[in-house]
């Protein structure tokens, strides 16, 4: 019997990217899963193209923001896990809209925990980035080193973990901080990340344009992520050695521009071309080296990723493929 059967969890934000891969996994399981998002669940989304939203538990519309509603709703279905993985994502947005990413990323998180508190949920795992460490020059990075963000969304999301670290301290909270790298996989409708942009140029037959600043990034495949995810709930530690924040990645980090190479190289057309065009001015301070130590996890959770890069862009570009009628082109 899975640990999941009949366990009443709620996911914010479960129609993007990760949380819809979360939510499909959860149900897999015999979760009994509650979601929560602005619009509810509605294409596109992994969950619509793959039919699942007729199993999911209660889909309910609404913005972390909502104190009051997501509080009657969390109270109504008896909620025992949440994960929150609700908020404004993007690196970019940020920068254009900072007022509103702290808003969404900061304010909704309190409002999770704080609804989380009032209905003794007994656990809560908070969605964080490896974003929050800033530009640091010591790679890779490591759980203990102080976050120094700069831009708006990594410090919102530092913001976001401040926040859970104190309610977990102040009330005696399960409350579990997974920093994730860059994730690829299925179900990821923003083609303004990497993996998804290079598969659709060239599922359209175009050519591949990529920006290079010689950037080195870390990418883990979404279902070694969703693993992660799991057994963050799964593994019972005692709370003297709480995970509270914890890396997740490959381990196994990559140039940008090596990574978009590969993959025209094992579904591209040899008609398209591969073009590398410079970065504009406004990303021209992007951080050239983000990866991180999973020693941690490996340790603490016996987790480590199953899939090799190669086997994850090729489950990744099948997946595109056979949906492309209906989401790409």
């Amino acid at each position: 019997m899975s640990y999941w059967e009949n366990k009443k969890v709620l996911v914010t934000g479960a129609s993007g990217f990760v949380g819809s891969n979360l939510t499909k996994r959860l149900i897999s399981e015999g979760a009994y899963v509650v979601t929560f998002s602005p619009g509810g669940i509605k294409a596109p989304s992994l969950l619509v193209s793959e039919g699942l939203v007729e199993k999911i538990g209660k889909e309910e519309k609404g913005s972390v923001l909502e104190f009051a509603k997501l509080n009657r709703l969390v109270k109504k279905e008896k909620i025992q896990v949440i994960y929150h993985l609700a908020g404004q994502p993007l690196v970019e947005v940020g920068r254009e809209s900072p007022i509103k990413t702290f808003d969404v990323n900061i304010r909704g998180t309190w409002n999770v925990l704080e609804v989380g508190r009032r209905n003794n949920v007994e656990n809560f795992v908070v969605a964080s980035t490896t974003h929050v460490y800033g530009d640091n020059p010591n790679l890779p990075y490591k759980e203990e080193y102080y976050p120094q963000p700069s831009g708006p969304y990594e410090t919102s999301k530092a913001c976001a973990d401040l926040l859970s670290q104190s309610f977990a301290d102040t009330y005696d909270l399960p409350v579990e901080i997974p920093r994730f790298t860059n994730i690829f996989g299925p179900g990821d409708y923003n083609f303004g990340r990497l993996v998804p942009k290079v598969i659709k140029s060239i599922l359209d037959r175009k050519n591949v344009e990529v920006w290079d600043v010689g950037a080195v990034r870390d990418f883990l495949f979404i279902k070694d992520a969703i693993d992660a995810y799991l057994l963050l709930v799964e593994k019972k530690l005692p709370k003297e050695k709480r995970i509270r924040v914890m890396n997740f990645g490959s381990g196994k980090p990559i140039k940008i521009v090596e990574l978009a190479r590969k993959i025209v190289k094992l579904y591209g057309d040899k008609k398209l071309k591969f073009i590398i065009k410079r970065l504009p001015e406004e990303r021209a301070k992007e951080i050239k080296k983000q990866y991180v130590s999973i020693s941690k996890a490996e340790k603490e959770l016996c987790w480590k990723p199953k899939y090799s890069l190669d086997d994850g862009l090729r489950e990744t570009f099948e997946w595109y493929r056979k949906y492309k009628r209906e989401i790409l082109l």
